[in-house]
């Protein structure tokens, strides 16, 4: 019965003693929660801000994109007359806000401006600083915090904004942007007639090879036989032909005329005969030249050189349309053409804009209260729980 009154003693002694630190450290954190989660966070902020900060510069212009066939009256549409802007130009805005947040606007900018001279030069401000020694990656990442564009789809407008440690380098970081964008728009806008304006020439120049080729085979076919026109001289032969039929027809009645009056033996009617017999044999030879079987003849070489003709004609039909393509390319680039219009340019600011001071004070604060009351119930929840 001692020994038991004996461990009942110890074990109240080692719960006092196990519970005494625990409820000093408690009502200690209580007491300097305070000026841990609220005080120090917002002395550091001060500190950083009044020296080590480092004022940075915004300059802000307003462009828009415009297209030549934007001004006809007939693309008028509901959505414009509301204030919206176009599909097309929509399109291009998102294509350029794109664009301008990519790498490939960063390496071009980085080589006109030289980012790292001109962020390095932070003097003690650690957390805005650009290190030479950074990845593409953060290069990357630091720029993003440096530029900002933002586009209206109500408007059409987009805003660019630039930051920069001095104000000329804020405008000059602005001015390079635009410089740039402009050319980005320009080659969206004649990329596309560039290659239909390539593959029309191409086929033109196809076209004018293609007639050239036929143009020499006619002239060969021409050439070969010593004649311009096979069918123009077949109709020229039987024509002549037709009048010698006719002379000849005539020729006979007049013999059998004069065989009513005279003998055969008559010089009339042998000089009739001779004639007759001559006019024959020219008949046969002309009509040989058009339809005999032996040799080139003007009939299978009308048909040759129809067959060339045409294939002629069809080409320099073809040489035509690729000629009247081409200049219809033209037009239309010319038409559809974008340009990038500056509303607003790029000045010089004389106010600094960043760090905001109010903000991120009020920010830092309103933030470290919310953790102050966070823990300041969870400790009394513990608390209460020992109880």
């Amino acid at each position: 019965m001692f020994i038991k009154k004996i461990k009942s003693a110890y074990s109240s002694i080692r719960i006092n003693n196990f519970y005494r630190p625990s409820c000093l450290s408690i009502n200690t954190l209580n007491q300097n929660l305070g000026k841990i989660i609220v005080g120090l966070p917002m002395a550091l902020l001060i500190i950083y801000l009044t020296i080590f900060s480092h004022p940075r510069y915004l300059s802000e212009s307003t462009i828009a994109i415009k297209s030549a066939n934007s001004i006809d009256g007939n693309s008028l549409s509901v959505g414009l007359l509301l204030g919206a802007a176009g599909s097309s130009t929509a399109t291009d805005a998102m294509y350029l806000q794109k664009y301008i947040n990519s790498p490939d606007m960063l390496n071009i900018l980085n080589h006109d401006l030289n980012f790292f001279q001109a962020f390095g030069s932070s003097g003690l401000d650690f957390l805005n600083h650009l290190s030479d020694k950074v990845t593409r990656e953060e290069l990357f990442s630091y720029y993003l915090q440096r530029v900002t564009a933002n586009y209206d789809d109500k408007t059409g407008l987009m805003t660019i904004g630039t930051q920069g440690f001095t104000p000329e380098f804020a405008q000059q970081f602005n001015h390079a942007v635009l410089k740039e964008s402009e050319r980005f728009i320009n080659e969206i806008s004649h990329k596309i007639a560039r290659e239909q304006q390539a593959f029309a020439e191409e086929e033109m120049h196809k076209a004018q090879a293609r007639l050239n080729i036929s143009k020499a085979r006619m002239l060969a076919f021409q050439n070969q036989n010593n004649v311009l026109d096979p069918k123009a001289q077949a109709l020229a032969a039987v024509t002549l032909v037709n009048m010698l039929v006719s002379q000849q027809i005539q020729l006979q009645a007049d013999l059998r005329n004069l065989l009513t009056y005279l003998r055969e033996d008559a010089p009339q009617v042998v000089s009739a005969k001779n004639a007759i017999a001559s006019l024959g044999k020219q008949i046969e030879q002309e009509k040989s030249k058009i339809t005999a079987p032996e040799g080139h003849k003007l009939n299978s070489m009308a048909v040759d050189f129809e067959e060339i003709k045409s294939q002629v004609a069809f080409d320099s039909d073809m040489y035509k349309l690729a000629l009247t393509s081409i200049e219809k390319t033209r037009i239309e680039s010319a038409r559809k053409l974008k340009v990038l219009s500056v509303i607003s340019s790029p000045q010089v600011p004389q106010e600094t804009r960043f760090p905001n001071i109010p903000y991120l004070i009020a920010s830092t604060l309103l933030v470290c209260c919310l953790l102050f009351g966070t823990i300041k119930l969870l400790l009394a929840i513990v608390d209460d729980h020992k109880d």
